[in-house]
């Protein structure tokens, strides 16, 4: 039986919703959670992550004594990101030292010819221990520097050659074209951004550099979010929590302020101090989330029939051509296991009136060009919407002097008739400018 009144009111059931709800009951505010399906989506970075953000689920693990954080790694499965664009096909995913070998390979410009044997002298074992404890000392960095106002300026250590690496990749990956006389590294940037931020960007402040590096040649995980939710939710219960799969049918909103919600599950009128959103972009809701940046809704490719078993894809493909880099098709994105496609997304800007269906012929004539080299089974596929939402920073330009603090927030506001709702907050995977799924682990204990 669920109360009348709640401190906090969780909307949209993930990761971050569930953590949060444990947190709040572990400072002794009553809490609900309520899965309405649609405040969800595809979430890249938040299903696809690395060591750093493994490191962070285990320290909230540790901090809030959360088993099923601690166990983390037995949820995880070996994954892999690969970038395509017009001439290279970058694939990692594997220990640092395999993805080192293949980004040379792909950007040999990143090194200098005469340390070529010095990689190979160093030792694979040696290279992935120090790659490791630097990126255990970046994250580390980065969380203390979460607590503090201001962002700090990460220096990489190591031998000569790999800190090298790190400096051409600091500089080539914002290369100018006037410079470079190319599109090598923007179109990287640009998909990198979209797997590590759900976010289009084409350009990255100093601060964000080590997050990119280090995600790229870290070993990539797919988490199997449905069973470690499904323990997390237990969890939540037994501390005190409620948990309420229904669709909010009605919310009281009045002078810009909220006042309570009804469930279709006819639990009675429910209001709260507070009501946080999880969510990519609602639909089908009487209000809003409003930026000053535009978004990017997804239209997808499915299998008609899917698995029975809810075992995700381990396999995530990016891929644009450079003429696309500044379009309003900026990218396509395929995840599949083994051969088995899970979904093809080709997104399209939000605009008033904008439905997935619209785009049926344009996404049916991208995934057609794409399927000439997609390794799987290509029939029994239909199209339809989906709820993951990318965010476009290409607009975003940087003229700070100094590093940003890395809980920095982006201006997203929940409004109704272009103003702000009262009691409603935006804790979605744009409620920060930067570190993606990192920045939301660090954030997601926030008062």
């Amino acid at each position: 039986m669920l109360k009348n009144r709640y401190q906090e009111i969780l909307v949209g059931l993930n990761m971050m919703s569930l953590l949060r709800g444990l947190i709040s009951l572990k400072r002794g505010h009553s809490t609900l959670l309520i899965d309405d399906k649609r405040f969800e989506g595809e979430s890249y970075p938040g299903s696809f992550i690395t060591e750093l953000e493994v490191s962070a689920y285990l320290r909230l693990g540790k901090k809030y004594d959360i088993p099923e954080l601690l166990n983390i790694r037995e949820f995880l499965s070996p994954a892999s990101i690969e970038f395509v664009t017009d001439n290279i096909r970058l694939r990692v995913g594997k220990t640092p030292f395999e993805n080192l070998r293949e980004l040379l390979r792909k950007f040999p410009e990143l090194i200098d010819t005469t340390d070529l044997d010095v990689i190979y002298l160093e030792g694979e074992k040696s290279f992935d221990n120090h790659f490791m404890s630097e990126l255990n000392r970046y994250e580390s960095l980065s969380f203390e520097s979460s607590m503090r106002p201001k962002g700090f300026r990460f220096e990489i250590l190591g031998p000569k050659w790999f800190k090298g690496v790190y400096q051409r990749f600091s500089e080539l990956i914002n290369a100018e074209y006037s410079h470079a006389k190319n599109l090598k590294y923007a179109s990287l940037l640009h998909l990198m951004g979209i797997a590590n931020e759900e976010k289009l960007k084409t350009r990255l402040a100093p601060e964000e550099i080590p997050f990119y590096f280090f995600r790229l040649l870290s070993p990539v995980y797919r988490l199997q979010d449905f069973f470690l939710m499904t323990q997390l939710k237990r969890r939540l219960s037994l501390l005190g929590g409620d948990y309420k799969e229904s669709t909010v049918q009605y919310w009281q909103l009045h002078n810009g302020k909220f006042e309570n919600l009804l469930l279709a599950s006819f639990e009675g009128v429910i209001s709260g101090n507070r009501v946080l959103f999880f969510s990519h972009l609602p639909e089908e809701v009487p209000f809003q989330i409003s930026s000053i940046y535009p978004f990017y809704r997804k239209t997808q490719m499915v299998p008609q029939k899917r698995a029975a078993m809810p075992y995700p894809p381990t396999n995530l493909t990016f891929m644009a051509e450079f003429s696309l880099l500044g379009s309003d098709r900026p990218y396509r994105t395929l995840a599949y296991d083994k051969d088995e496609l899970a979904y093809y997304h080709l997104p399209y800007l939000e605009m008033p009136g904008s439905k997935a269906e619209f785009y049926d012929r344009s996404l049916n004539e991208a995934f057609a060009q794409d399927a000439q080299s997609l390794p799987f089974e290509k029939k029994g596929l239909v199209p339809s919407a989906s709820h993951s939402v990318s965010l476009d920073l290409r607009q975003l330009r940087d003229h700070r002097k100094s590093e940003s603090p890395i809980l920095t927030r982006l201006p997203l506001e929940i409004t109704q008739d272009n103003e702000s709702i009262v009691g409603f907050e935006y804790w979605g995977p744009f409620r920060y400018r930067s570190l993606g799924l990192l920045a939301l682990c660090y954030g997601v204990e926030e008062i």
